[in-house]
């Protein structure tokens, strides 16, 4: 059992619902796979959430596999917060401002 609880951010919500919405629109296969890989990117972060070095503003990040995507979290306390799930192209600081 972890220590850490994780929670999303509406801003990284919505930002899952994009993305899946995009890749439905094209592959359902595509859509399902991308689904599961930003899940499981997202519930392994409450294993060790420390284990990836913050920023200058604290922010940490985590690359999604097989997909251009990263989750951007925050560590405070036992929370982890997923703040966005950014594509790497597109507005790729969007979440900052």
């Amino acid at each position: 059992m972890s220590e850490f609880t994780v929670v999303l951010a509406p801003g990284a919500e919505n930002d899952i619902a994009e993305a899946f919405g995009w890749y439905q629109e094209r592959n359902a296969t595509a859509a399902d796979a991308f689904r599961a890989e930003v899940f499981g990117t997202i519930d392994h972060l409450a294993e060790a959430p420390l284990s990836w070095p913050a920023d200058d503003e604290g922010n940490r990040k985590r690359v999604v596999k097989r997909f251009p995507y990263t989750v951007w979290f925050e560590v405070l306390g036992s929370t982890v917060t997923v703040l966005a799930v950014a594509h790497h192209r597109r507005r790729p600081a969007y979440w900052r401002k």
